[in-house]
């Protein structure tokens, strides 16, 4: 399951590199050409926005996978080894069970904007195709809890 979520996680954090860079070429030349032909990019508004909520939602797993987010740990920390590694573990089965629940929000979102046949206002693009992404960053976020909640469950047996 480790080599999956991090297969996983990897691929998605390059799709975000990728879209993050994207958006920094956009900007660039939305304010050059605001600037230098008085005339704007139509639709960068949009299109940063969409790729910052895909940025996010696809990079979310990657950052808890290496524990790179804020954690406030003064409290934990004075804690015996094993204690620790216990509310880790439920504290990432409760991440699991938000974050399933959040994709199947969101996919419930994702069909109304499908039947609906919402677009953005400048470009047409369907909302839909967006918001199906953060499903999908979602999920993987949750596969990537659910893969530590394990890993310190068995650490609590071995400390």
């Amino acid at each position: 399951m480790e080599k999956l979520v991090v297969k996983l996680n990897e691929g998605l954090v390059y799709i975000a590199k990728g879209i993050t860079m994207l958006m920094v070429l956009l900007i660039t030349f939305d304010v050059l050409g605001r600037w230098i032909f008085n005339q704007p990019i139509t639709g960068s508004v949009e299109l940063v926005g969409f790729g910052l909520s895909m940025v996010i939602f696809l990079s979310i797993g990657y950052t808890h996978l290496y524990e790179e987010h804020i954690s406030i740990e003064f409290l934990v920390d004075k804690l015996p080894e094993k204690v620790r590694y216990l509310i880790d573990g439920v504290i990432n089965v409760v991440i699991t069970v938000l974050m399933i629940l959040i994709a199947g929000s969101l996919m419930w979102y994702v069909s109304r904007l499908y039947d609906s046949g919402t677009i953005t206002g400048d470009l047409g693009i369907p909302i839909y195709i967006m918001a199906l992404i953060t499903v999908a960053g979602s999920l993987v976020f949750a596969l990537t809890s659910l893969h530590l909640a394990i890993k310190y469950f068995g650490k609590v047996g071995q400390a």
